[in-house]
């Protein structure tokens, strides 16, 4: 559990998931040679180049700024191209299945027509389309499941029993595909025409794209027919025959144009518009903004197109009847990849650009596509704005904790970090400044478990922007480095800071931070005036804070200050007002709940746990944390062989068996996974903290005498945004018995 400071089609559903469970990668081996004719994929062989993580975000961006054709050219597209599927295989076995699927479309739109070659999908690469086939098919994604069913074909050696088994499959797809199109006519063409298209987005033979082009015309003129036939007749239609007519005469003239412009086709967009019913029904705008792109190919005229289809992205759109997702994603990738091809100068179409990519798990190559765009001496404005593009890029892969993405776009920004610290040595005010870059890589790191990394870049962001968050964060980080002095000398300049005026809640953090420092060095004295400027800071943000939250999160910090003292009546109140305050606000009231329970933990506090548990429960907090609730009350009731009362079993209950972290910890607080398979099942450095501390606090309420050791490790952990880590240090902390200041006027 984090801390929360510290960082920033149904019907086909079914039968699609058996035939993926049928497709596995158990069932179908994988090697480099080419596939029969016809698969995408299989357009000829070329020499691959070896690109290597480090190599990567250079050579992706080759790929992207410059798109004419060279065996050299091809040999490390091939390269990228295999890379990619890997990090997308990665993200699957990760867990993250929505940025694996983002990967893997990000792979192949890197492909164009005549650029597939069978050597792109090697063993890595095929497990990663396995992967994308299994979360695709249960939602009925025919078009492109059957894309990537045949890119699979096409890695596999004809005449293999492999290779045999998914040309079956792939017949069966086919077979049934023609069994479920049910409905009226124009329904079944509206079927057709999303399978198709899905398909043409990742499947780049002219062939593939010539046929969605058919399928979305042959769609439009019989929504133009059945238009034509309910105003002549005026019989009330069938609403799923409505309801696609009025999709295709909405719609289908930007989706024609959108299926060309995947691959950056203006001609083929227009030339097919012209001889097509989608003329009638494409919006006059968008016509001659093709139109430009398709006569003049400029960078203005890509531009003003790529920039129509991402203002479309941003607008409110009918489910049912506006463009599909997958034909928008796959224009503005399209387009802007052409506008920035013809100006890889314009920082517009250079942001845009990078954008998409981040998007589509391609992060590491936006920095060089930004910095290239600015230029030696870029304004303050433009060079704050790619520095927030970074922060965005950093932020995206760290939600998903991909950290090895997180390193490869950092040291891509090298270039644009010399740029941002010139700037600010000639006294530029940059937004964000390079300080907030550094510090939200080594946020990462840390929550990777790189101390070694996290530090110089904490030094270097807080030694460029000091801030109190800054400084008591390098704090931390040094106590748990072994270092309480420096540690101490980072507090007392967080106090200092410029903006500790401004920051009182922080500032309180920091006060608390050197009374444990201070506590746990044995110097008693000064943990007291530590306390007492904590207490004194506390009630003084009390009186200044105005709205519920603020109120809120001073009173949990109150609550923290007199469970120093040991002043447990007056923490309990704290927590009580804290939780009154956030009634309304289901993450502030997590995040208490948490607070309340985890005290209430290290204090052996069952009946006050037990209360806060139940208030999280009558509010519906969130699952996650109402699992880490859960697990603390029951860990509790275990080590004081106390009779449960079934609230932690009802926060636990919803999330047993669930494939997520916190599924896996409540199956494991239920029986149903041992202390051994939970530490193997852990992904990431924070989960393998986290199980190192719950089998711990399991061994300790067994009476294991060594699970005060193992709570140690954990409390000297890296990972210092886990509240695991925090209990563990505060379950070993010597005991103070300190006299709350006389002149204190407490609630």
């Amino acid at each position: 559990m984090s801390l929360p400071t510290l960082l920033p089609r149904r019907r086909l559903a079914r039968g699609l998931a058996a035939l993926a469970l049928a497709l596995s990668p158990i069932a179908c081996g994988a090697s480099g040679s080419p596939g029969a004719k016809g698969p995408p994929g299989a357009e000829g062989r070329a020499a691959a180049v070896e690109v290597r993580d480090a190599d990567f975000s250079g050579s992706l961006y080759t790929i992207v700024r410059d798109g004419k054709p060279s065996p050299q050219r091809t040999g490390l597209l091939i390269g990228v191209v295999r890379r990619q599927l890997a990090h997308a295989a990665a993200r699957f076995h990760a867990g993250q299945q929505e940025r694996g699927i983002d990967s893997v479309l990000g792979a192949l739109y890197l492909v164009r027509p005549g650029e597939g070659r069978a050597e792109m999908i090697d063993a890595v690469g095929e497990r990663a389309l396995s992967a994308a086939i299994e979360r695709l098919s249960p939602r009925g994604d025919e078009g492109r499941v059957r894309a990537l069913m045949e890119l699979r074909a096409a890695a596999l050696p004809s005449g293999s029993r492999a290779r045999a088994e998914v040309d079956e499959h792939l017949a069966a797809l086919e077979r049934w595909m023609k069994d479920t199109r049910t409905g009226g006519p124009l329904e079944q063409l509206g079927m057709e025409q999303r399978a198709s298209v899905a398909r043409a987005l990742i499947d780049s033979r002219p062939e593939s794209v010539q046929r969605a082009a058919a399928a979305t015309a042959a769609w439009i003129d019989r929504a133009i027919e059945f238009n034509i036939e309910y105003r002549q007749g005026g019989k009330r239609p069938e609403r799923e025959e409505a309801v696609e007519a009025a999709r295709a005469l909405e719609s289908g003239g930007a989706s024609m144009a959108a299926l060309f412009l995947r691959y950056g086709d203006a001609k083929g967009a227009i030339e097919q518009i012209d001889r097509t019913s989608a003329r009638r029904v494409i919006p006059p705008g968008l016509y001659e903004r093709l139109k430009a792109a398709a006569t003049d190919d400029d960078a203005a005229s890509w531009q003003a197109l790529a920039g129509a289809f991402a203002h479309h992205d941003t607008q409110e759109r009918d489910a049912e009847t506006g463009i599909a997702q997958d034909l928008l994603d796959g224009a503005i990738w399209g387009t802007a990849l052409e506008a920035y091809r013809r100006d890889p100068l314009s920082y517009d179409s250079a942001t845009l650009l990078s954008q998409v990519m981040i998007r589509l798990g391609m992060s590491e190559a936006t920095p060089l596509v930004v910095a290239s765009a600015l230029g030696d001496r870029p304004s303050p404005g433009a060079l704050g704005s790619a520095q927030g593009l970074v922060l965005s890029a950093l932020s995206v892969e760290a939600s998903s904790d991909d950290f090895e993405a997180a390193r490869r776009t950092y040291n891509a920004a090298a270039p644009l970090l010399v740029l941002a610290d010139r700037a600010a040595r000639g006294g530029a005010a940059l937004d964000p400044s390079g300080a907030r870059v550094r510090s939200l890589m080594a946020s990462l790191e840390l929550r990777a478990g790189n101390l070694a990394a996290a530090l110089p870049l904490f030094r270097a962001a807080t030694a460029a922007e000091p801030t109190v968050n800054g400084l008591t964060v390098l704090a931390m980080a040094e106590r748990q480095a072994g270092e309480p002095q420096a540690a101490l000398e980072d507090v007392r300049r967080a106090l200092g800071a410029p903006d500790a005026r401004t920051s009182p809640l922080e500032v309180i953090q920091a006060h608390l931070l050197a009374f444990e420092l201070h506590r746990d060095a044995g110097t008693q004295d000064r943990a007291k005036e530590s306390l007492d400027a904590a207490l004194t800071a506390a009630l003084d943000a009390r009186q200044r804070a105005r709205d519920p939250g603020a109120k809120a999160r001073v009173e949990r910090l109150l609550g923290r200050t007199l469970d120093g003292y040991g002043d447990e009546k007056g923490a309990v109140r704290a927590y009580e007002r804290a939780f009154a305050l956030v009634a309304a606000e289901p993450p502030q009231l997590g995040a208490t709940m948490l607070d309340a329970v985890g005290r209430a933990l290290v204090r052996r506090d069952l009946p006050a746990a037990r209360r806060a548990l139940k208030r999280g429960l009558d509010e519906n907090v969130g699952e996650e944390d109402l699992v880490y609730g859960g697990l603390w009350v029951l860990l509790l009731e275990r080590t004081l062989g106390a009779a449960t009362d079934g609230t932690a079993g009802r926060a636990l209950e919803g999330s047993v068996g669930r494939p997520s972290w916190t599924g896996k910890l409540a199956s494991w607080a239920n029986g149903r996974i041992s202390d051994a398979d939970l530490g193997k099942l852990a992904q990431s450095a924070a989960q393998r903290v986290e199980a190192q501390f719950y089998t711990a606090m399991a061994r300790k309420a067994a009476g294991d005498a060594s699970a005060d050791e193992r709570l140690r490790a954990v409390s000297k952990s890296p990972v210092i945004d886990l509240l695991e880590v925090h209990l563990a240090r505060e379950m070993l902390a010597p005991e103070l018995h300190l006299d709350v200041p006389r002149n204190a006027s407490l609630p």
